[in-house]
């Protein structure tokens, strides 16, 4: 190999690294999403387990078997969540490992060329399963918005004259 190829050796692999960065950082991003939708989630349990525990759910206008049902729904909404958060930081994990994948196969001679093209493979499928459960835990997360205010709305209706 002569001076000339190798500086566009290098720069086609660190091109080629790229990609994976690209991955690790939109990755990243879903993960900062999914982080917030989480402490939301959290926060709300929070405030309805302690309206449970003090037994104000009157002032929700609720009964207590509705008070358990948005309980059990954000319990279900925050399973959606971790199970998105361990497979997007799974996906970050093996985007990095693609990355490396990528120099290693550079180093071996382009032996192991099935390597990087295999992990970015399961990077995606990582991301495609966070978010599936993200969907999931949005589309809970609408419901429970739903039957919020369609309770609100009732209460306004049985105290308009």
């Amino acid at each position: 190999m002569g001076p000339s190829t190798s500086p566009s050796t290098a720069i086609a692999m660190i091109a080629a690294m790229i990609t994976p960065a690209l991955l690790i950082l939109g990755s990243a991003s879903l993960v900062a999403s999914v982080l917030v939708r989480m402490a939301r989630v959290v926060d709300r349990a929070r405030a309805l387990a302690s309206i449970a525990n003090e037994g104000s759910w009157e002032r929700l206008g609720v009964t207590p078997a509705t008070l358990r049902t948005w309980l059990d729904r954000h319990a279900l909404r925050a399973r959606h969540a971790e199970r998105s958060i361990a497979l997007l930081y799974g996906a970050v994990v093996v985007f990095i490992a693609t990355c490396l994948s990528i120099a290693l196969d550079r180093l071996t001679g382009d032996a192991l060329a099935w390597l990087p093209v295999s992990l970015a493979i399961l990077g995606t499928l990582l991301l495609l399963g966070g978010g599936a459960w993200m969907v999931a835990e949005s589309r809970l997360a609408g419901d429970q918005i739903q039957e919020e205010i369609r309770q609100a709305s009732k209460r306004l209706e049985e105290r308009i004259p």
